[in-house]
């Protein structure tokens, strides 16, 4: 089977494709390769909140469309999947999963797009605080994208064994206590221990939590931004930025077809990513090469 992973932008496309369009084609393709088990595609956590200031009945047609293409199933977020592929590192049952359900009919739901709206909103003035206090790698302008990303992994990976040792010194549930507030406190509940931080201290140590294709992947992406960011080819900061990288760090890690934004796509190409994951990566302005894979994939099943 093959999963699908649609952003926001091809949600749209797709939700309400023009009459004849190639968008209709790739929608019919999409709808019929899950009906016959071929194709699924899971609705991104984030959909909700991207589809909340939309109007009623455009909320309604993206929750039939991911009905019809996945069944009330979809992707858990970036932070929800690498809290837990971070506790697997250290229990050896327990399960990292990309996928979940959600119930039908939140589209036609007002005042929950009205908070879902607000909760977004507030995310969205934290992470431009965050990243406004932020600095990128010392020397990042004559780095080359490679040795930005092995410089972005040592900070990061820095601070989450600092904020491990900080809690096996003496265990705390206040996030302002930590550097990765959202990592820690997704970790402690579900139940970290002091003697399971230690253990995870090791894991980052020794580079098994940069190697989570989650984080890889978005480590990679987002030293590719930082490269272009510094030398003025990115050079305005935005929530959506750091929200589309966290997609595609999932996509790229759980999927077999990643369908984004111009942006993101070039992104992925000049990060490497193909050297990284099989994942394919296409535009949405490259509607006819998507239906062309799709039929190459209905026609190879049907081969088979």
């Amino acid at each position: 089977m093959t999963i699908v992973y649609l952003d926001q932008n091809a949600a749209s496309h797709l939700s309400v494709p023009k009459s004849g369009s190639q968008w209709e084609a790739i929608r019919a393709a999409l709808v019929e390769g899950f009906q016959k088990q071929r194709i699924f595609c899971p609705m991104p956590l984030e959909t909700l909140m991207e589809s909340a200031p939309c109007d009623r009945a455009m909320r309604v047609a993206i929750d039939e469309f991911f009905q019809a293409v996945s069944g009330g199933t979809r992707f858990r977020s970036y932070s929800e999947i690498l809290i837990d592929a971070t506790l697997a590192l250290i229990r050896q049952h327990h399960e990292a999963v990309a996928f979940g359900t959600i119930g039908f009919g939140w589209g036609a739901r007002d005042e929950a797009a009205r908070i879902a709206k607000e909760s977004h909103n507030q995310t969205r003035e934290r992470m431009t605080r965050r990243i406004q206090a932020s600095e990128v790698p010392f020397g990042a302008a004559t780095m080359s994208a490679d040795e930005i990303f092995r410089s972005a992994s040592l900070d990061r990976c820095g601070m989450f064994w600092r904020d491990l040792r900080k809690f096996a010194a003496g265990p705390t549930t206040l996030a302002s206590d930590y550097e990765i507030p959202w990592l820690m406190t997704g970790l402690i509940a579900r139940g970290l221990t002091v003697a399971e931080a230690q253990r995870l201290a090791e894991a980052v140590r020794h580079h098994r939590w940069e190697a989570i294709p989650d984080n890889f992947f978005d480590l990679r992406l987002g030293s590719r931004w930082n490269h272009d960011s510094v030398r003025g080819q990115r050079p305005r900061y935005d929530p959506n930025d750091e929200i589309d990288r966290w997609r595609a760090a999932v996509a790229l890690a759980h999927s077999d077809l990643f369908i984004t934004d111009s942006y993101i796509a070039d992104l992925c190409r000049r990060a490497r990513v193909v050297d990284y994951t099989p994942t394919v990566v296409f535009s949405t302005k490259q509607s006819e090469a998507i239906l062309a894979y799709l039929h190459k994939t209905t026609e190879s099943d049907d081969a088979a």
